[in-house]
């Protein structure tokens, strides 16, 4: 594709579409129009392989523009904007010829993902009839149209015209639940791109082969990086929805996605609604709180909403003391107590409820990250961030909580492998850096809890690495620093020796006296009198 046009009577929407096509298709040129009789001039002088356009236009409007284009050429692809506030005049344009619509506020793959159909078209169009491209066209087309307006319907609610035009497109009747059918695993590897294009052109014919005859059901899916089919089965009367008989299917239904594809799926069941249309909304996140549940039961594929209803609750859990406790056994390198506080942690999430899916993985990623600084002397900066970032995508990409479960503690344990294979250089780097700390600050308020915090440590494991290196501990290390300054200090005879402790980092000049007698065998004054070289420690 070399030329391309945006017609749009909003200067910021062309140059924010025009920008995402010059990026996706960086040797193509694109032109402006902010209206189509400007677009129709500019189309006399020079051919284009597709005109993106909207519908509310002054002086001549989309639909005006889509017929004298097909006048002038009918190679050229027109593509649609649209917004949900004129939904209803992608139908017509697609009637009169667009080649497909994109909603606004236009997103970078759906850019992507349309001008590789319409490179699609163009290659097919040389091996096939433009009577059969056109009739497939606008049978993918009125597809996708419908597709957009049935999620709109279940996710957001639709006017009641709109609903009777999907009334009469799928002869819905009047009650009905929503059944929602994911994919779990977030890495199927091969599958992507291509294998997905398979299965999800087998979901809706097989889910239908699995129903009876009598069961009224519509698919479509949901916009989303993820595999999700949303069904809508309807009945006259709300005891036909969903049967023992409808469970049973959809359970074999599942089996047979997971045999065929190697791949775990969940599928998650609402509540029946006597009125669909005014309900859809509230049946649909009851599908997708069913088939979350599914993460944390395991076991069967198919989960109803009314059997976890009264489970489902939001997480509410203290995370510190976990915190601290993890961070213990990975220094002390206890690995089983890793393991078995891993195990009561996990068992203790699920006590109260089953949490939403979404605040579960939040609150288990953020565990792992404040876990994470017990490591971050011991590694570099670059591996500290590439580590976290590993840690996150793994703990995302689980299709279970019992995965999750054996993937937390796999990265704790990690941490205690990367701890243990460094410890000795690391210590000797980090006891270097408490020395240089306190010669840099001994005349302040320092303690071992602050040059802990600086060095991502606990307290206790500092200052039982420091005496292992130095024979002493911090307080009496920083205590002979200070003293060794205090001497250099009393060389001076216009320094009063309240002033040197002062200076030396003493704030009572009582306690200042006593351990210096301690050391050297003479009070700062005595020392002073006798105005000797630095004495040996008594």
């Amino acid at each position: 594709m070399n030329r391309i046009m945006v017609v749009d009577d909003e200067a910021i929407q062309r140059r924010v579409l025009g920008k995402m096509i010059r990026e996706y298709l960086p040797g193509c040129e694109v032109v402006e129009a902010s209206n189509g009789k400007t677009a129709l001039d500019i189309v006399q002088t020079a051919a284009f392989d597709v005109i993106f356009t909207d519908i509310k236009m002054p002086i001549m409007d989309g639909f005006d523009f889509i017929e004298h284009m097909k006048k002038l050429s009918t190679a050229t692809r027109i593509i649609i904007l649209s917004s949900y506030r004129y939904f209803e005049y992608a139908q017509r344009a697609l009637r009169l010829g667009a080649f497909d619509y994109v909603l606004k506020p236009v997103k970078e793959e759906s850019i992507g993902l349309l001008l590789d159909k319409v490179r699609e078209s163009i290659e097919k169009e040389k091996r096939v009839s433009p009577e059969e491209i056109s009739r497939e066209q606008f049978h993918i087309s009125m597809n996708a149209y419908y597709g957009h307006l049935l999620g709109e319907w279940v996710q957001n609610g639709v006017s009641a015209a709109k609903f009777q035009e999907l009334e009469q497109q799928y002869s819905l009747e009047p009650s009905g639940a929503v059944i929602i059918t994911r994919i779990e695993d977030n890495t199927p590897g091969d599958l992507y791109p291509e294998g997905l294009d398979d299965i999800r052109g087998a979901m809706p014919g097989m889910l239908v082969s699995m129903l009876s005859s009598e069961n009224r059901v519509v698919s479509f899916f949901a916009s989303n990086p993820k595999l999700t089919m949303i069904s809508v089965m309807t009945a006259k009367r709300p005891d036909e929805v969903i049967t023992g008989a409808v469970l049973a299917a959809l359970e074999e239904y599942g089996q047979r996605l997971s045999d065929n594809y190697q791949l775990s799926f969940a599928i998650g069941v609402s509540n029946v609604r006597a009125d669909l249309f005014r309900e859809a909304s509230v049946c649909y996140n009851e599908a997708l709180d069913a088939a979350d549940s599914r993460y944390f039961l395991g076991g069967d594929r198919v989960v109803t909403h009314g059997s976890v209803s009264g489970r489902i609750a939001p997480l509410h859990y203290d995370f510190h003391k976990d915190e601290e406790l993890f961070k213990e056994y990975i220094r002390t390198d206890k690995a089983d107590l890793l393991l078995k506080h891993t195990d009561d942690l996990f068992r203790r999430f699920l006590e109260n409820g089953l949490p939403y899916r979404e605040q579960w993985l939040k609150s288990i990623i953020q565990l792992v990250l404040h876990i994470a600084p017990v490591i971050k002397g011991f590694v570099s900066d670059e591996a500290y961030t590439s580590v976290l970032r590993e840690a996150e995508n793994s703990l995302t990409a689980c299709a279970s909580f019992k995965e999750c479960q054996e993937q937390f503690l796999e990265i704790l344990r990690g941490f205690m492998k990367m701890m243990h294979n460094s410890r000795g250089r690391k210590h000797a780097e980090v006891i270097e850096k408490c020395v240089n700390y306190i010669e840099e600050h001994y005349t302040g308020d320092i303690s071992l809890e602050h040059a802990a915090s600086l060095l991502y440590f606990s307290p206790n494991y500092l200052s039982m690495i420091f005496k292992s290196h130095l024979g002493v501990s911090f307080t009496k290390y920083l205590s002979e620093i200070r003293l060794e300054k205090a001497v250099q200090l009393l060389g001076d005879i216009d320094m009063k020796v309240y002033e040197i402790a002062g200076k030396v980092g003493f704030k009572d000049e009582k306690y200042f006296h006593r351990v210096f007698k301690a050391k050297y065998g003479l009070t700062p004054d005595e020392y002073r009198k006798k105005n000797a070289l630095p004495l040996s420690p008594s």
